[in-house]
This record gives structure tokens, sequence and C-alpha cells, in this order.
């Protein structure tokens, strides 16, 4: 997931861990504000001034491409080389992003499930794939 063009995210969906997103399932966006739970704050270190309340988000210039699911597969599912996701270039970040990636989790994560071992003692299988291969 890219957002102004710096990669945020990495979902690598591979056969080792038996998932059907985003290939074989249709995906959805969705966006909310984080509570100011202990979980989100990473224990209470990440202080929440309520009286900036109430908080909202905005998004102006959205853009989404994509391909438009139609059962059992749509026509444009990875089987061309039609679209800029069927590229090689779109399934692996290029050292550049790789760079931004890694600043973002430094700098800008505050929570990752992927590293909450006490709410998920048993980690979901997208977490031990690298993002990089």
């Amino acid at each position: 997931f890219f957002v102004d063009r710096v990669p945020i995210r990495i979902y690598k969906n591979t056969d080792a861990t038996k998932d059907v997103f985003p290939n074989e399932k249709p995906m959805y966006m969705f966006s909310s504000i984080w509570n100011a739970d202990d979980w989100a704050t990473r224990g209470g270190l990440e202080k929440t001034d309520w009286k900036n309340a109430p908080f909202v988000s905005t998004y102006k210039d959205f853009h989404v491409e994509a391909c438009q699911w139609e059962d059992p597969y749509p026509a444009c599912v990875s089987t061309t080389t039609q679209n800029w996701w069927d590229q090689y270039d779109a399934w692996i970040l290029s050292d550049g992003q790789k760079v931004d990636f890694s600043w973002v989790g430094r700098n800008l994560v505050i929570y990752d499930y992927c590293t909450d071992t006490t709410r998920y003692p048993k980690l979901p299988a997208e977490c031990s794939v690298s993002p990089w291969h």
C-alpha cells in the first residue's frame, strides 16, 4: 500500500500462507482513526490530547486503479501483462522504495500486529513472510 508514492504497508500473498487475499478475493479500502487504548499507544507512551477532539481525517485527490471483481475470476486478474499490477515492478519494491519503507517503519509506525505477541501469541501466517522477496 502506498501513500503519496511511499510504501507504508506490504502484504505478501504466498501459497505458504494459504491465503486467498488479495488475488482470489475482492478487496476494499477501509480507514479509521485509532482509539487511545493501550494497544494502540504503545502502552500509553503515545499520549492523546483530548483537547484537540473531535479528531477528523480527510482525503483529497484519492485515486484507485484496480481490477473490477467478477465471478469466478475477472478478466484482468494476473493473466495478462496489460495492467500495471501485472508487471514485475509492481510485485517488488525498488531499492529506493525499500529505503522509504524502512524509514516509515522506524519513524511513523506506532503499532504493528506482527510484533504484538501479547495480543497475538500465535502471529498470523503473513507475519513470517519477508516483505523484501
